[in-house]
């Protein structure tokens, strides 16, 4: 039961990892950007959220169960989360479009900047917000949990199946961090300016999105 649930949760976690959301993409410019450290500390946050949500699921499996069971306590769900998240994704994109990083200004080349400790902590921050004011990520979770007790697994196979996925989208995000470390090398400045721009447009068309979709639709 344990080896199944292992290869189940791989399939999970890649299927996980091909999403290509909001939070990809500030990964990518900041790897860009800041380099590897700062895109980590962005992850870290989004890992921190997604333990967090495993513990909600992994020890709250009644109240999992009741949110997916009842349609009326899910809308609720999706429409608090929706809409706060929505607002703050836009936010986040709304800054990177409008603002230009101390990187590019003044310069004709990209110069990789030394972070404060605090920024770090910023990024660390951001990374969990995105993540969690976003409903997908908890419904992710919860749906793992519905999907392990509809196949009657134990505590230790649940355990082991969510030890799976999580462990894949570690290692996915860190292969990603490295592409934008690997494409940084080969920016130049109006490049790098375009993959701000683009952050900042996926933030913000993702919160707009997530906004309409529970909000009006």
């Amino acid at each position: 039961m344990i080896v199944q649930a292992i290869l189940e949760g791989l399939l999970a976690g890649f299927i996980l990892s091909l999403f290509v959301g909001p939070i990809f993409f500030t990964m990518l410019q900041l790897g860009v950007e800041h380099g590897f450290r700062a895109a980590f500390a962005l992850a870290l946050g989004q890992w921190i959220g997604d333990l967090i949500y495993i513990f909600l699921a992994f020890w709250g499996a009644i109240w999992v169960e009741e949110i997916i069971q009842d349609p009326l306590k899910q809308e609720i769900f999706i429409w608090y989360s929706g809409t706060l998240g929505g607002c703050l994704l836009i936010l986040f994109g709304a800054g990177l479009l409008f603002t230009k990083s101390v990187s590019t200004k003044g310069s004709s080349k990209i110069t990789l900047n030394k972070v404060s400790k605090t920024a770090y902590i910023a990024y660390t921050t951001q990374g969990f917000l995105i993540n969690t004011v976003n409903p997908t990520p908890l419904l992710f979770w919860m749906g793992l949990m519905a999907f392990a007790i509809t196949r009657n697994y134990a505590g230790g196979a649940t355990f082991a199946m969510y030890f799976t996925v999580m462990s894949v989208v570690v290692i996915t995000d860190i292969l990603k961090i490295f592409l934008a470390r690997h494409i940084r090398h080969k920016l130049k400045v109006h490049h790098f300016l375009y993959v701000r721009r683009l952050a900042g447009f996926v933030l913000a068309s993702f919160g707009l999105g997530l906004i309409i979709k529970v909000v009006i639709l």
